[in-house]
């Protein structure tokens, strides 16, 4: 090719520009900015509106469903669900994947300011949020203020914390959660306000009335124009003791005013002491590791000039080190992995020059990535250096090698096997070598296509990194190949080369004498249990079906037999006879592939399918229920009951903290209350996650009445299970719907427990006003309610400024006036008519139970059934309850369907194998491209269904479900298993060309090849053994878990598949060759006729 010609013949140009590559390389590795995760908008707003002292019922009929109805209508939405609680309503929106997410917002807020005046007046808030990856804190500590006055901490907070962190480079915002304002109470004497006969609309007119700050326009002065501001705001809280009601008549004529703390309703501690949570967000664009090194430090400088005696720090999430913890271990991985990777080159070659000469082109390929990546974001990609890049750099290590090893290992064969110069060899063998190097890396490219376009999944937006580092990685390495490998080749194999040969080998024998005695050194061999290793190594041969226990000793029969075999008579030689033997029993061959495919086919339907594991801290989160009596100090004891029995366990069950949180404020059936129990990372420990928790679960007591510890989840979504949602107009039909499902679904396989989403609430007084009676008076059922909250002190009647922020002013009765129903039916009122009234005169209260949520999805109200489970078995339960929901007869009208995350796993299922077929049909359209052929792709292709098998007994051996990162290791493998036909099928093409009868080109072609291929499958084999071994032989969870199902993928299908290519696809291209020259000689027929 053009380009190795330019590089043997223009070596310091070639060099020149190597260098600038690998220099601007360095310097983009150092300007890329390090993140956990990848930036990423996911096309999901939440709506969130406030509506105090409302019933579910009451948020349903006046909030969620006017809202919904013109929410309904914006484009592009997908799905809409909504939950409406006592006092608040949350309207969940999804839309698709490739939504513009700027342009839905503005929609959005269009379409919320045309519906804010047919909800209430008094609706405080309305909030709208995203759900993007730049939510998640980069730090996160609890904080504990020891001083005496609460207020100290405030002005702490607004003074000197919140200013000094915000200041910091890169720091986006600083959150202090927890922290109790001030309260501003108007507490109204019922006897003082019957007797001057005023009701709570005439006090909240006077606040309001008298508490103004309204811009009035310009005034022209000469040539000067000024704006006009009305100004009457309460700036003290005399101002509102003082404030004429009426004239004579001052507010604290008839309520007392005060500004003060109120009585506790929530508290959080750690590890039981009481907390508050700090947590900084930092921007965009900014380094994660360099805002969270210097929000510490100056969180220290803080801490010490306060003093630890009053303000004490405990950190709990620290994304800077979650990121040089993830990267520093793949970026371990992915050395030991090329260093292996280069030792495997050695072996095979046994030259030191040739050996460091394709160890050369692993960092410069590998800096020459970073470049492209710096160019790319500074072209407007978001793309940086984090966990998903990086895996994808991990993975493409051993691949960086394979265009280098397939060149000079026939540069090196027409070099020392043919007798051709070195330049001679480096010009020929790279040319000879270019159209399946280049056919083998656009295949490996083009499997990647469809994740880089395809947006319909929240998967796929995370992996786009992870396909692009591969991509970019690939075609650099073959870059690489055809011209620095040519070069140094043409110089390096000239005669003179012996002395340099044996300084390389004194090198390599220090250097491995001290990495073998420092690994014996360094590792405690007494800790490694033998007998459990053992142990697991029979239980999974035990566990293969019959045919998989009689082939595994079989094979290694087979091994040992083919060892001695080639140490007798060489693996050229070897292989000549195997293939030989194939090609003479064509059909048997034929017939062993099918009966393999089969047994794949079959072991691979027996493997557990799961979700994308994305977990950044380990932690599991308790709801703690409790009955609705409970006041803070009941709370306060079973949170201590908890906390005594697990902090002595903190070490034995590898806990790091303990988090507590409780909050009366709710107005709910239940007290729900969380405990959240935080984990150290998997590396460290002893335990799963899900030990822990069954351990957890079965300490806590059991015995407290109306007490329950259970994991969160469930309704909630929080744990793994999958859930069946019922939709329908009666929410009465539903109830009995969902309990008689419940029924059904018990005692299925792999379930937990199952539960329904229906939750009664508190008992609620209900008023109703009678029209009739109201009306007579002038008085409308709005003013009643309105009078009633008022009498409560549920809504705010006005603002008040103060230094730290605005507060509600809350008119309300005194507590001794509203401490029973009687009390409050006997508050009067003025009626427009004049007079007072009392509201017992107007109407009825009865006492009823009425729902603690009510959710809706698409506009209907929704229950759903949802069964817990494991994670690996949440699909797999999924189907069983989908299969069971079909014979389930509902009435006319109600309808069921999967839960959000089983459709989001189904869908994922299809959008998977559709990506795959697309890349299959990709692969086949640039393999025939470059052959000129139609059938020798299909040749090729077999080498993918070779790769199925291994895949199926890999996974199923070592117990591992088929998860998302599988799937892409899946791609990869598809991208990668080819390259080994094509340098075949191409070199045994080029001997028919040069007059070999078919049998001997075969012959002759496979073992020309059968060095290369082995030689490029054992580099990416070892190269991802550093990611493959530390999931199968390590921790359960952790980084390795994550990533390790890619590696596994892609060595177990490449392992069979090499060696079924090698075996299998010479009798497949005799086969599919006769079947071409078939279909020539019926063309021609038909042609003839």
């Amino acid at each position: 090719m053009k380009l190795s010609r330019f590089a043997i013949f223009k070596p310091i140009s070639t060099i020149m520009i190597a260098l600038s590559l690998v220099v601007m390389g360095f310097i983009s590795l150092f300007k890329l900015p390090l993140e956990y995760l990848p930036s990423v908008t996911f096309p999901v707003l939440f709506v969130s509106i406030r509506y105090p002292s409302s019933s579910p019922e009451e948020i349903e009929r006046f909030i969620t469903r006017p809202i919904e109805e013109i929410l309904g209508t914006m484009p592009g939405i997908e799905n809409m669900g909504s939950t409406s609680n006592a006092s608040s309503s949350t309207i969940r929106l999804e839309f698709a994947m490739d939504a513009d997410m700027d342009l839905v917002g503005i929609h959005l807020r269009d379409r919320l300011d045309q519906v804010r005046a047919d909800l209430p007046e008094d609706v405080d808030y309305i909030g709208i949020k995203s759900f993007d990856t730049e939510d998640i804190p980069a730090l996160e500590y609890t904080v504990s203020w020891l001083g005496e006055d609460p207020e100290d901490l405030i002005a702490f907070y607004n003074q000197h914390l919140l200013p000094r962190l915000q200041r910091l480079d890169g720091v986006a915002s600083v959150e202090l959660r927890g922290l109790q304002q001030k309260d501003l109470l108007v507490e109204v004497d019922q006897r003082a306000m019957t007797a001057h006969k005023l009701d709570f609309r005439t006090i909240n007119r006077a606040l309001r009335r008298n508490n103004i700050n309204i811009s009035a326009g310009y005034v022209t002065d000469g040539d000067r124009r000024f704006a006009v501001r009305s100004v009457g705001e309460f700036e003290t809280v005399d101002q509102i003791r003082n404030l004429p009601i009426r004239p004579n008549l001052a507010l604290s004529d008839v309520a007392a005013v005060t500004y003060d703390y109120p009585p506790a309703r929530r508290f959080d501690r750690l590890d039981g002491i009481p907390s508050l949570y700090l947590s900084v967000h930092k921007s965009s664009t900014a380094n994660m590791v360099d805002v969270c090194k210097r929000a510490r430090a100056e969180l220290v400088r803080i801490n010490e000039e306060v003093g630890k005696d009053k303000f004490r720090m405990l950190l709990v999430r620290d994304q800077s080190t979650d990121v040089i913890a993830s990267i520093t271990s793949l970026s371990h991985s992915a050395i030991m992995g090329g260093l292996l990777a280069v030792i495997a080159i050695f072996i095979f070659l046994r030259n030191f020059r040739s050996t460091l000469i394709i160890g050369s082109a692993i960092p410069i390929s590998a800096l020459t990535v970073f470049l492209i990546m710096y160019f790319l974001r500074q072209s407007g990609a978001d793309i940086t250096l984090n966990l998903i890049s990086m895996m994808g750099l991990m993975v493409a290590i051993g691949m960086l090698v394979d265009p280098a090893v397939v060149a000079l290992e026939n540069i090196f064969r027409k070099c020392f096997d043919e007798g051709q110069s070195a330049t001679q060899a480096a010009l020929e063998g790279s040319e000879e070598i270019g159209l399946p190097v280049l056919a083998a890396t656009l295949t490996t490219v083009c499997v990647f296509v469809p994740v880089i376009f395809v947006t319909d999944s929240g998967t796929s937006l995370f992996m786009r990194q992870f396909s692009v580092t591969v991509v970019v990685s690939v075609i650099a390495s073959f870059c690489v190949a055809l011209s620095l490998i040519p070069l140094a080749a043409s110089r390096a194999f000239d005669k003179g080369g012996q002395t340099f040969d044996r300084v390389l080998k004194s090198i390599f024998v220090l250097a491995a004498s001290v990495g073998v005695g420092a690994y014996i050194y360094y590792t405690d061999f007494s800790k490694i249990d033998y007998g459990d290793m053992w142990d697991a190594f029979a239980s999974t041969i035990a566990g293969l079906p019959l045919f998989a226990k009689i082939g595994f000793p079989a094979a290694i029969a087979l091994v040992i037999f083919l060892y001695f075999r080639y140490r007798a008579i060489g693996a050229r030689a070897l292989y000549a006879r195997v293939v030989a033997n194939t090609l003479h029993y064509r059909w048997a061959t034929l017939s062993v592939a099918c009966v393999l495919l089969f047994l794949g086919n079959h072991i691979y339907g027996k493997i557990e399918q799961e979700p994308f594991r994305y977990q950044p801290t380990r932690a599991i989160r308790l709801t703690v229920e409790m009955p609705r009596t409970y006041d803070l100090a009941q709370a306060s004891n079973t949170f201590k009951i908890a906390e005594d029995i697990l902090i002595p366990l903190k070490e034995e069950l590898d806990i790091e903290a303990i988090a507590t949180k409780f909050n009366t404020g709710n107005r709910q059936g239940k007290r729900n209350a969380l405990l959240t129990i935080y984990l150290t990372p998997a590396e460290e420990s002893k335990l799963t996650t899900d030990e822990v928790q069954y351990r957890i679960i079965a300490l806590l007591p059991k015995d407290i009445p109306g007490v329950r510890f259970r994991p969160r989840g469930g309704k909630s979504g929080g744990t793994a299970g999958v859930g069946v949602e019922l939709k329908g107009r009666k929410q009465e039909i539903l109830e009995v719907l969902a309990e008689d499902i419940e029924m059904s679904m018990q005692g299925m396989p792999g379930v937990h427990e199952i539960e329904t989403s229906l939750e009664t609430g508190m008992e609620e007084i209900r008023v109703v006003v009678n029209r009739e009676r109201a009306q007579r008076y002038g008085i409308s059922p709005r003013d009643i309610a309105t009078n009633i909250a008022s009498a409560l002190g549920s809504r705010g009647a006005s603002h008040f400024k103060t230094p730290h922020g605005e507060l509600d002013i809350t008119v309300q009765l005194r507590e001794e006036d509203r401490a029973n129903l009687e009390q409050l039916k006997t508050t009067e009122f003025e009626s427009d008519k004049g007079g007072m009234v009392t509201f017992s005169s107007l109407a009825d209260f009865n006492l009823i139970q009425g729902p603690n949520a009510i959710s809706r999805e698409d506009r209907l109200p929704t229950l759903t059934v949802f069964a817990s489970t494991e994670q690996k078995a949440v699909f797999s339960v999924g189907q069983i309850m989908k299969a069971r929901m079909e014979d389930v007869p509902l009435p006319e009208g109600y309808t069921y369907q999967m839960d959000r995350r089983f459709k989001s796993m189904d869908a994922k299922r299809d959008q998977d194998f559709e990506t795959m077929i697309f890349a299959l049909i990709l692969i086949y359209i640039i393999m025939a491209s470059l052959f000129e052929s139609y059938v020798h792709p299909l040749t090729i292709m077999f080498c993918i269904f070779f790769a199925f098998i291994g895949v199926a007994l890999g996974l199923y051996t070592f117990k591992i479900a088929m998860d998302s990162n599988a799937k892409y290791g899946l791609l990869v493998l598809f991208g990668i298993v080819v390259n080994n036909g094509i340098v075949l099928v191409d070199h045994i093409n080029r001997y028919r060309k040069q007059g070999l009868v078919r049998r001997d080109a075969i012959i002759r072609g496979g073992q020309d090849r059968l060095r290369p291929i082995m030689m490029t499958a054992t580099t990416t084999i070892i190269g991802l053994m550093p990611l493959v071994i530390p999931m199968l032989f390590g921790h359960a969870e952790g980084t390795a878990r994550r990533w390790g199902p890619i590696g596994l993928v892609v060595v177990s299908g490449l392992s069979i598949s090499t060696i079924l290519t090698l075996v299998l696809l010479p009798t497949m291209y005799s086969l599919m060759d006769d079947l071409s020259q078939f279909a020539r000689r019926v063309v021609a027929v038909a042609g003839a006729r």
